[in-house]
């Protein structure tokens, strides 16, 4: 999926693949390629940072690095056979 934020202060391009998403940042506090993971189904970092560019910018340390939760592959009761 590609994505674009448009702000005054600068622009945002995103791509996300299954595992991870890529961010291009062009803006007054920030010019490069960031990468962090996939957040599905749970909100995303733009959505999370109310659509602000800096403030994505500003706590990137923290959001690119949320721990998700996984499935367990072990079952919650044993299986008796």
């Amino acid at each position: 999926m590609f994505k674009v934020l448009i702000e005054r202060r600068g622009i945002l391009f995103s791509i996300t693949t299954k595992s991870r998403a890529y961010f291009f940042f062009a803006c007054t506090n920030f010019l490069g390629i960031r990468v962090a993971p996939t957040t599905d189904p749970y909100p995303g970092i733009v959505e999370v940072c109310d659509y602000d560019i800096s403030r994505i910018v500003q706590n990137w340390s923290k959001l690119a690095n949320i721990k998700l939760r996984e499935k367990s592959k072990i079952p919650k009761y044993p299986v008796v056979g």
